[in-house]
């Protein structure tokens, strides 16, 4: 509109806007193990599935995007397009450091041979071994990661209780990702795992849990 100044920002103002910026490094992952999969597992002693959430050290969250098609006026002959479905990225990317009694890798590897009908590595050793794929429904469960930012105005926990939820409907790994190796300069191994699912969904809550539904 012609005569409207923008708005004069003080520095104080600029300052508080500019803080005001959410931060990467602040998520919990929250991965649901199916039953069937946990028995498979039973017997590592020092598995402990709340470790193995927060040994995540990196979470690559999908995106979508909107199936379009193109509709033309009749009467202008002039074309728009138009969605009829939205498209989810299937890959949940999730980064995992690797703990010296090896459960995070045991736990997905068994997680897949479990998927793939593996019930003894001993006898899939042999050549002539065959796969008879698990029901879905027992390998499938949701997985949640739960973004949230440091509330510095609070007086005792700086932690604000989440913020935003994604929950992965019907997530299970579909691959693992090489794991390199070497005698030169030592690092932290880490384990790469990639899953499927069939949609997320993304809430927002306020600082009691509470899921904030738009009026």
């Amino acid at each position: 509109m012609a005569g409207v100044r923008p708005e004069k920002l003080r520095l104080s103002d600029i300052k508080s806007r500019l803080l005001n910026v959410a931060q990467t490094s602040q998520y919990r992952l929250t991965l649901s193990v199916p039953a069937a999969v946990r028995s498979k597992v039973s017997d590592l002693s020092s598995l402990d599935f709340d470790n193995i959430s927060l040994s995540c050290s990196e979470a690559n969250l999908p995106g979508s995007s909107l199936a379009t098609h193109d509709v033309t006026n009749d009467y202008h002959g002039v074309s728009e397009k138009m969605a009829y479905r939205r498209i989810y990225d299937d890959v949940l990317g999730l980064t995992f450091y690797v703990d010296r009694d090896y459960n995070v890798i045991t736990l997905f590897e068994r997680w897949i041979d479990y998927i793939s009908g593996i019930t003894d590595p001993q006898t899939y050793k042999s050549p002539f071994a065959n796969q008879r794929v698990s029901y879905p429904k027992t390998y499938k469960n949701d997985i949640f990661v739960s973004k949230f930012e440091r509330d510095h105005h609070s007086d005792e926990s700086s932690i604000r209780k989440k913020i935003l939820e994604y929950t992965f409907v019907q997530a299970f790994p579909r691959d693992i990702t090489a794991i390199p190796v070497s005698y030169e300069a030592s690092q932290v191994l880490k384990c790469s795992v990639s899953f499927s699912f069939i949609r997320y969904v993304v809430e927002k809550q306020d600082l009691t849990g509470n899921v904030v539904v738009a009026s």
